[in-house]
């Protein structure tokens, strides 16, 4: 069973993913792309990295708006697995 990150530490793990906050007990960040078109190949590209690792995120998907909030359900929060995810997900993001 992965171990939850405890507050020091996922607060060290926050410094290192800009955009990205703590909501209640999961990992969240909310991206605006220019278009719905864009939105969903985020969600398809997040989604081929969310198989790899086989741990997914839950994705909520509004027009040209995608929010993301991660967090390892057997372990009831957020563990490095969910860390791992958010780093693949922000290296998918288009910059700026």
């Amino acid at each position: 069973m992965p171990r939850l990150l405890m507050p020091a530490d996922l607060a060290a793990q926050l410094r290192d993913l800009p955009g990205w906050q703590l909501e209640d007990g999961r990992l969240v960040r909310t991206v605006r792309l220019e278009s719905f078109r864009a939105a969903l190949d985020l969600v398809v590209a997040v989604g081929d990295e969310a198989e790899a690792m086989n741990h997914h995120p839950d994705v909520d998907l509004r027009y040209d708006q995608v929010r993301f909030a991660l967090w390892t359900h057997v372990a009831g929060g957020v563990t490095q697995y969910d860390v791992e995810l958010a780093h693949r997900i922000s290296a998918l993001l288009p910059a700026g």
